[in-house]
């Protein structure tokens, strides 16, 4: 789905990748790891086009989504939650705003004059919103959120009152329902408390993309993925197991040097 061809990168003075190469297969859940300051953030914004590699090709299957979520959130404010998250679901999030702007429309009375081309208009976005299951969106919006620890009240309410931590969530929220072919988690469980930590594990376990991310949280980690990309010395190093191998291995190869 996505492979990484000998990429040679370089940030200012830091060689982050030299000659670099690493592939992420469908329905694979890969764990990357490395020091800070690695070039872990620096691959995933490869792998989506916000920047390019100095040498060598990144190179993605046609046609597949990916989903990527980082610490940088962004703005969010002046809507519910549950609109915020549901934008992130794609061309049915633009027609679910259209109909909310035309529902607020016909309660206007300075609108009277427009009504019939009004509600002729909404019948066809209804219809619209229907058919791309519009309605099932929300409610799985609503359990994602429900799962992340929202309560109805905060989900109903504006995401700008929400603190940093929660508007995290807001964001893992977005791309966990938008349910792309694949995911990029950078450090997901940060900000969870531990019920929500538990429903996105068994989320992350049923999910059948592929799915490549960060987590300081090592024991999350080794439950969900099944291969462990490393980031060392610019180069990319594949173990096939989970975290607990990954680290027995980097132990065997250390005492072998």
């Amino acid at each position: 789905m996505i492979r990484l061809d000998k990429i040679t990168k370089q940030n200012g003075r830091q060689l982050v990748f030299i000659e670099a190469s690493a592939a992420l297969q469908r329905g694979e859940k890969v764990g990357l790891v490395g020091p800070n300051g690695a070039g872990k953030t620096t691959l995933f914004r490869m792998i989506i086009g916000q920047e390019q590699p100095d040498e060598g090709q990144v190179a993605a299957d046609r046609g597949i989504t990916i989903g990527y979520f980082s610490q940088d959130v962004g703005e969010m404010s002046g809507r519910s939650v549950v609109t915020e998250v549901m934008d992130g679901a794609g061309p049915v999030s633009a027609v679910a705003a259209e109909l909310a702007e035309l529902g607020a429309a016909l309660a206007d009375p300075d609108r009277a004059d427009e009504m019939d081309a009004l509600i002729e208009r909404y019948g066809e976005v209804q219809a619209r919103f229907e058919e791309l299951d519009g309605y099932a969106l929300e409610g799985r919006a609503r359990e994602v959120l429900d799962g992340l620890s929202f309560s109805q009240e905060m989900m109903d309410g504006d995401v700008g009152a929400l603190s940093g931590g929660w508007k995290m969530r807001v964001a893992l929220a977005r791309i966990l329902l938008m349910r792309p072919d694949v995911m990029l988690l950078d450090e997901p469980s940060n900000h969870l408390d531990l019920e929500s930590l538990i429903w996105l594990e068994s989320f992350l376990k049923a999910y059948d993309g592929a799915l490549l991310m960060t987590s300081h949280d090592r024991e999350f980690m080794n439950r969900i993925v099944t291969k462990v990309i490393e980031i060392d010395g610019g180069a990319l190093t594949t173990f096939s197991g989970d975290f607990a191998f990954y680290e027995g291995q980097r132990k065997l190869n250390e005492a072998q040097q």
